[in-house]
């Protein structure tokens, strides 16, 4: 998708290959960054997600010395964590829908449950597209889930109450350079309550309210971030922040809006 953009606006671009990039430090500190395509001399980095990917965390550090990351490392590293987005949201006095963080145990995770009341959603700290995300009518539902989570070893657990009257429903706000760009209205499909598009969610662009916008503004700039994707949930109580994505997936979002690569495209720049 940016590399599309890039062609069109005649922007030079490199491609990353995350999984392989190395840092060589010399004795001096000097530093050189590689993939496998050769050493890397960029000016500027697009957003990508670190999770899954140490060595390029280290990699990326390495090219901040000479290249404007649009995203910090640090701020893409907790924007991939949704314990440490909680947190900072909560730091910063952003609403966000009411989350509770604990150790990967059952009775930890029962207790917290029944505090919240079900029924209850529950996370990994770390996935995308829905994955890891389970929805917990009653403790023996929460046990299955916590089951399932176990095979990808340690992690914390957040667990939210399900927000009702939004059920299967998210408004996804683009923010870049500073200022919403885009959203879009998400919409589960059948039976399946997560709103994710690659789970087969429609979606519909819409205009966020002044409220929603600035929520989602402020949002990213709690993490750090100057692109992200801002998952908001209407409640009654007003727009509530669900979680915040250092490298949204905007590509189902391009047929509706064309122009929308480009935009994040001239973001990328410094």
């Amino acid at each position: 998708m940016l590399a599309a953009a890039a062609d069109d606006h005649q922007v030079l671009y490199r491609p990353i290959d995350l999984p392989s990039l190395t840092v060589a430090l010399t004795a001096d500190g000097a530093a050189t960054v590689c993939d496998t395509a050769g050493p890397i001399d960029v000016t500027a980095v697009a957003p990508v997600v670190l999770f899954g990917f140490p060595a390029a965390e280290h990699g990326l550090r390495a090219l901040a010395r000479r290249a404007y990351l649009q995203n910090p490392v640090d701020a893409g590293l907790v924007a991939d964590d949704k314990a440490a987005t909680a947190e900072l949201l909560g730091r910063a006095g952003v609403p966000q829908v009411p989350t509770t963080v604990v150790a990967f145990d059952e009775s930890h995770a029962a207790a917290a449950a029944a505090a919240i009341g079900y029924p209850v959603v529950v996370k990994r700290t770390h996935g995308a597209q829905g994955g890891w995300v389970r929805r917990a009518a009653d403790a023996g539902e929460l046990a299955a889930a916590l089951t399932e989570f176990a095979p990808e070893g340690p992690s914390a657990l957040v667990l939210q109450p399900e927000i009702v009257e939004f059920r299967g429903r998210t408004l996804r706000v683009i923010v870049t350079g500073g200022r919403p760009v885009a959203a879009s209205l998400r919409t589960a499909a059948g039976e399946e309550w997560r709103s994710n598009v690659a789970r087969g969610a429609s979606q519909e662009i819409v205009t966020p309210s002044d409220e929603e916008n600035e929520l989602a503004r402020a949002a990213v700039a709690a993490l750090g971030l100057r692109h992200g994707g801002v998952d908001v949930l209407r409640t009654t109580a007003g727009p509530r922040v669900l979680e915040v994505n250092a490298c949204p997936d905007v590509t189902s979002m391009v047929p509706l809006l064309p122009d929308l690569p480009a935009t994040v495209l001239r973001a990328c720049l410094p």
